[in-house]
């Protein structure tokens, strides 16, 4: 079986690890603060930290892969 993608690759990758928004400025994120700040908290949790480089609002959210062996 093959699969086809028909929507661009970006869209994929917002869907499933989409960049959050700032809460405070609405401004998009590229990436976590810095990559040691992002923590495994289980096989199926990540907690990233995240700086906004336009308020210097600091906030976290956390990625959870559902249908994953726990």
């Amino acid at each position: 079986m093959t699969l086809n993608v028909n929507v661009p690759m970006h869209y994929l990758h917002e869907r499933y690890f989409g960049r959050p928004s700032c809460p405070k400025c609405g401004e998009l994120l590229m990436a976590p603060e810095r990559p040691e700040f992002s923590e495994c908290l289980s096989v199926v949790k990540i907690r990233h930290y995240w700086l906004c480089d336009n308020c210097d609002n600091r906030f976290d959210t956390l990625v959870t892969f559902e249908g994953a062996v726990a």
